[in-house]
C-alpha cells in the first residue's frame, strides 16, 4: 500500500479485532480503494471512514468481526 507514493507498511496479521489504525493521505479515495483491495485479498473484515485528526487528513481503520 503506498499514499502519495510513499509506501506504508502495516502488519496486517496483528490487527486485531476491536482495534483501529489511522493512515494519512489527501487522496482518501484511493486510500480506501487500496485497504478494500487488500481487505478482501486477506479477508478481514473493516470499516473504512474518512476523518480529520489532529488537523491531518486521512482514513481510520477498525478491524471488526
Amino acid at each position: 500500500m503506498q499514499t502519495h507514493g510513499i509506501p506504508i507498511e502495516v502488519v496486517w496479521g496483528a490487527f486485531k479485532i476491536g482495534t483501529s489504525i489511522f493512515i494519512p493521505g489527501i487522496d482518501q479515495d484511493d486510500l480506501k480503494r487500496q485497504l478494500r483491495w487488500e481487505m478482501t485479498r486477506l479477508k478481514l473484515k473493516v470499516v473504512i471512514k474518512a476523518v480529520i485528526e489532529n488537523d491531518i487528513l486521512g482514513v481510520r481503520v477498525w478491524r471488526v468481526p
